[in-house]
Formats: C-alpha cells, sequence, structure tokens
C-alpha cells in the first residue's frame, strides 16, 4: 500500500451522522442504514452525487463513535439538505492517504499502517479519519474493493 500527503480539497456534500459501535459488523450494518437513507433523500429530493460516497470517523472514544456518510454533490444540490440529511463540506487540508484494496475486514491492518507511518514521522493519531469508496461492493468483488483511507496531518 502506498502512503502519500496530498492536499484535500474541500467539496460541498449531504451526509446524515450515525453512532455506532467499534466492531466491523456495526460498521457495517450502519453504513448500510446510512447509505439507505441517503439513497431515499436523493431519489425524492433530485439529487445527484458529483463524487464517491465517503464516510467521516469521528469521535471515537474506543467503544463508540460517530459516522458521516455522503456524497460530494453541487452547491445547488447541498442547498436541498432537509431532515437528518445535512449540508456539509468534505475534509480537506493535506491529509496522508493510501488505497487500500480487498475486502473491508482488512481495513483495520491497513490503519495500522498507517498509523505507523504517523508514528515514524513523529506525528499523533489526528482526531478523525475518513474514507471514500472508489467502487461499489454490490458488484465488485472483495478482493478487487478500493477504499481511499486518509487521515489529516498538520
Amino acid at each position: 500500500m502506498q502512503i502519500e500527503t496530498v492536499e484535500m480539497e474541500p467539496q460541498p456534500m449531504l451526509q446524515v451522522t450515525r453512532k455506532s459501535g467499534m466492531a466491523p459488523v456495526e460498521i457495517s450494518d450502519v453504513m448500510g442504514e446510512a447509505f439507505a437513507a441517503l439513497g431515499a433523500f436523493f431519489a425524492r429530493a433530485g439529487v445527484t452525487p458529483v463524487g464517491p460516497p465517503l464516510a467521516v470517523y469521528r469521535d471515537w472514544d474506543g467503544a463508540t463513535m460517530k459516522i458521516d456518510v455522503g456524497f460530494p454533490v453541487t452547491a445547488s444540490d447541498a442547498a436541498r439538505a432537509d431532515g437528518e440529511v445535512k449540508a456539509a463540506r468534505t475534509p480537506s487540508g493535506p491529509a496522508l492517504t493510501a488505497v487500500y484494496r480487498g475486502p473491508y475486514e482488512g481495513l483495520r491492518a491497513a490503519y495500522g499502517e498507517l498509523e505507523d507511518h504517523l508514528k515514524a514521522a513523529g506525528l499523533s493519531m489526528p482526531p478523525l479519519s475518513w474514507e471514500v469508496y472508489l467502487n461499489d461492493p454490490f458488484t465488485t468483488r472483495p478482493e478487487e474493493l478500493m477504499t481511499r483511507i486518509c487521515m489529516p496531518v498538520a
């Protein structure tokens, strides 16, 4: 897995926020429900994403975390936010990134590599991370899934 530092540009997005435990099966269930809620809203509001889905993981305490699940959209579509679907911006600024290829169950090991890289550079774990899902888990074999993992760096 190749790790690099890039400058992330902010984009308008629509998102829903969920709380989840740290177990992969719970995260998967929460993500599935969040994407279903977004899909229903997008169909109702006529919103079309302009980029791949993402999830921002934050406020973790060892047992739970908040997950902002969303899609980049145009500014005019972001203005359609309603109810639990909120307008936001994708994370921006310098970030450590890597593309992990494989089933989602292997993401923890990929995060471990990024954390090792941070430690070697004398940096601490940031207060959030995010994932961008580069292909569709419903049409892509698990070993071919591609997830871009991002962590802000100062």
